[in-house]
Parts: structure tokens; C-alpha cells; sequence
């Protein structure tokens, strides 16, 4: 039983480990014309091979994937322009979550914060779009 308890706590702790020097300046979202632009900036990125960005569109919980963006090293900058949202019909914005699924080399990954961003359609853009709509 002792033997056991100690490999227990040694997994632990190369786990908690493993994602120790990773260190993020900003992960921030902004609504824009196209879609929604995803910025981060990494400090020291210490083992990571890759970041998977995931969205949600319905709670903060039902999160699905969007994109690989492959790392670049200590202290870069990184984005990503989501163009696949849209108004929920109902108004002219809609509320996303976005979080970053931060995968070391060895495959193990952790999660960063959730971030909210409201994304507004301009009533220009929401008309011309459904003037397009009827000439489909």
C-alpha cells in the first residue's frame, strides 16, 4: 500500500509539471467585420507543441474544435480570424466561448481561461445579407 500511494503522488507531480513553464501574456477575442479575431501572446512556452482552438456557441461547456495552430517558441504572438459565426437571427450579435486546448509534445494538454466574446453584426451588413439571401 505504501509503495503505492508513493507512485501515486510521483505521477502527480510530473503531471502537474509538465505544463509548469507555460506562461500566457493575453488570450483575448474581438468581434470585427469578418467574424471574430483570436489573439495570444505566450511568454515561455516550455514543452508545448500546439495549441487547439475551441469554440462554443450554446454554454460555456459544450465546446467542439476549430483549429491546430502549431507553436513558434518563447514569447510570440499568435491569431486566428474565426469567420464561420454568425447573429443568432434573433439580434444582431451573438455570445461565444473560446478556450485554448494547450497540447505538450508528450501529448498531455491543459486548458487555459475561458474567454466571452460578443460578436455584433452591423444592421448594414444584416441587411445586405438577407438581400443576398433572396437571390440565392
Amino acid at each position: 500500500m505504501y509503495k503505492k500511494s508513493i507512485t501515486i503522488f510521483i505521477i502527480l507531480v510530473i503531471a502537474g509539471a509538465a505544463f509548469a513553464s507555460l506562461t500566457f501574456e493575453y488570450f483575448t477575442g474581438k468581434t470585427n467585420a469578418e467574424g471574430i479575431l483570436l489573439e495570444w501572446k505566450t511568454g515561455d512556452e516550455g514543452g508545448i507543441a500546439k495549441f487547439d482552438i475551441e469554440r462554443s456557441a450554446v454554454t460555456p461547456n459544450s465546446f467542439v474544435y476549430i483549429k491546430t495552430i502549431s507553436t513558434t517558441g518563447n514569447n510570440s504572438y499568435y491569431s486566428y480570424q474565426d469567420n464561420s459565426v454568425d447573429f443568432n437571427g434573433k439580434s444582431n450579435s451573438s455570445v461565444y466561448y473560446y478556450r485554448l486546448k494547450c497540447i505538450n509534445s508528450n501529448g498531455s494538454y491543459s486548458y487555459t481561461n475561458t474567454i466571452t466574446v460578443v460578436h455584433t453584426v452591423s444592421g448594414i451588413k444584416n441587411t445586405w445579407g438577407s438581400i443576398k439571401a433572396i437571390f440565392r
